[in-house]
């Protein structure tokens, strides 16, 4: 089963002593629901920082999951209330999570911009051992067929562990993004606006 981020994580919380169920966290969900709420228009391109919000790329590291979970339930002025589920904060939590690599490793894809018209620059990120060669392939359903685009070569950025390649849509419109890279698959929504 391919996921966003190659993985479904599996995150256990322990909240003043009292220990919480593990809780199964999709990070291709949270993605989605990054992607359809506009968190990159507060938190910036990749959730890199943004005028309004904070930087989100890195998160794990600075804040705990339960931290992150609170913050996304009692959201703080300026940001606003998005009245998520537990499940649906979970997921979110899973994939702000893996923005940078994460605690998991996991290579983490993104657009540039995260809402594209015609076309939009994808970026991977991986830790460890950078890929060999990294190819994707945009597709969209279309009743029962597939459409999809032109395959894309990414190419290393000056950081072996960054690959990059301008992507073109040729209608707006749910897209999927299939990135594979060394034998592994990773998968990315897109929400194409606008028409051609």
């Amino acid at each position: 089963m391919r996921t966003v981020l190659g993985v479904v994580l599996a995150i256990c919380v322990s909240v003043a002593s009292a220990r919480v169920p593990a809780v199964a966290a999709d990070a291709n969900a949270g993605a989605e629901l990054v992607q359809k709420n506009g968190c990159a228009g507060c938190h910036g391109a990749g959730l890199a920082g943004g005028a309004i919000g904070p930087k989100l790329r890195g998160i794990e590291r600075r804040e705990s999951f339960t931290e992150i979970a609170k913050a996304l339930r009692h959201p703080k002025a300026p940001m606003p209330s998005f009245s998520f589920s537990d499940a649906q904060i979970a997921d979110i939590v899973a994939y702000v999570s893996a923005l940078d690599g994460g605690v998991n490793g996991a290579p983490v894809a993104f657009l540039n911009p995260p809402k594209p018209g015609a076309q939009a620059w994808l970026t991977v990120r991986f830790r460890g051992t950078p890929p060999k060669s990294v190819v994707a392939l945009p597709s969209m359903k279309m009743g029962g067929s597939m459409m999809s685009s032109a395959k894309l070569r990414l190419h290393p950025t000056g950081d072996p562990h960054v690959w990059t390649g301008k992507i073109r849509f040729s209608m707006g419109g749910p897209w999927t993004i299939d990135i594979e890279y060394d034998g592994k698959h990773l998968t990315l929504p897109v929400d194409v606006v606008g028409r051609m």
